[in-house]
């Protein structure tokens, strides 16, 4: 955060580009497209960074199943790009880029991880499951809360081929639209590729009373401790109420997709200027002019919140 003396307002680093794109579909441009770097005040190791690089495109009259098509062409164009193949050696591992990609339901995948189905989402169990394998959780979390932690602690890892995860839960989707099968889970997918998490994707929400419903919901959590809960954007909200098509979006972490071209372990090795710790002695680092700050958001990469 920072201040804009100029027009005496309060400024923010975004973490996602997300929410302003789509306020360009309901202005009227049907397709939308930006690389971006964004800034998230979240853990950081081998795959997270502070600041990183997003690519984040929105087609109107699309939806998620047109995003995983679109998804998985670009992505092999790159890679047969870059690589002259569809195969990629990456830390030992040989990753097939040849399509299609299989799809993985995150509630079939946890259930058949920790030896019980869990399609009911029953926050008793998710808890009880979590505790029995290790698995920390932040306060504040929901049965979808705490299925995405057992996801990601005991399912995500263990991928390595290119593979969209389907099934996720409304809870910790509020930007994605319900899906027309099962009003409980979303039409979302996120690509994972040996155990990191390259794009994320949605058939957007674009009921305004639904999304006030959503934003609300993540407010009361927030509440109850969980400080990666979205806040309320009232001018999306307005904006929505004009009136948004039916919407399909991606983000796609680029840092991440260099990392598995160039064989890089580390994020911070595909990043001119990474965060680091301070020297040993130093102290603090002095911000250079208006000091600044990153708003806490969701796991890179992907939509502005998850």
């Amino acid at each position: 955060m920072t201040r804009h003396h100029a027009l005496d307002m309060e400024l923010y680093l975004r973490i996602s580009n997300e929410l302003y794109l789509k306020r360009l579909i309901v202005g009227g441009l049907e397709r939308v497209y930006e690389f971006s770097r964004d800034f998230r005040n979240e853990g950081m190791d081998r795959t997270h960074n502070p600041e990183f690089t997003m690519l984040e495109f929105y087609q109107a009259f699309a939806d998620v199943h047109d995003m995983m098509d679109l998804t998985e062409s670009l992505v092999c164009d790159a890679v047969q790009a870059v690589t002259g193949k569809l195969e990629v050696d990456y830390q030992g591992q040989r990753l097939e880029f040849a399509p299609p990609w299989p799809r993985l339901s995150m509630l079939e995948a946890v259930g058949e991880r920790v030896g019980e189905p869990v399609q009911s989402l029953d926050a008793r169990q998710l808890a009880r499951l979590a505790a029995a394998h290790g698995v920390a959780t932040r306060p504040g979390l929901g049965a979808g809360g705490l299925l995405d932690a057992l996801f990601g602690e005991l399912v995500e890892p263990r991928i390595v081929r290119p593979t969209f995860v389907v099934d996720f839960p409304a809870e910790i989707s509020p930007l994605a639209r319900a899906s027309r099968r099962d009003p409980t889970l979303v039409e979302r997918f996120e690509l994972v590729v040996s155990g990191m998490e390259l794009a994320n994707a949605f058939s957007e929400q674009n009921d305004p009373e639904a999304q006030a419903r959503a934003f609300e919901d993540q407010m009361a959590r927030r509440a109850n401790g969980d400080e990666q809960a979205q806040v309320i954007d009232h001018d999306y909200l307005r904006a929505l109420e004009y009136g948004m098509p039916p919407t399909g979006g991606v983000g796609i972490g680029i840092d991440r997709l260099a990392m598995l071209l160039t064989d890089s372990r580390s994020i911070r090795d595909v990043i001119l200027f990474p965060q680091l710790r301070p020297e040993e002695g130093r102290g603090e680092i002095e911000p250079e002019g208006p000091a600044v700050g990153a708003r806490a958001g969701d796991a890179q990469p992907g939509n502005a919140a998850r």
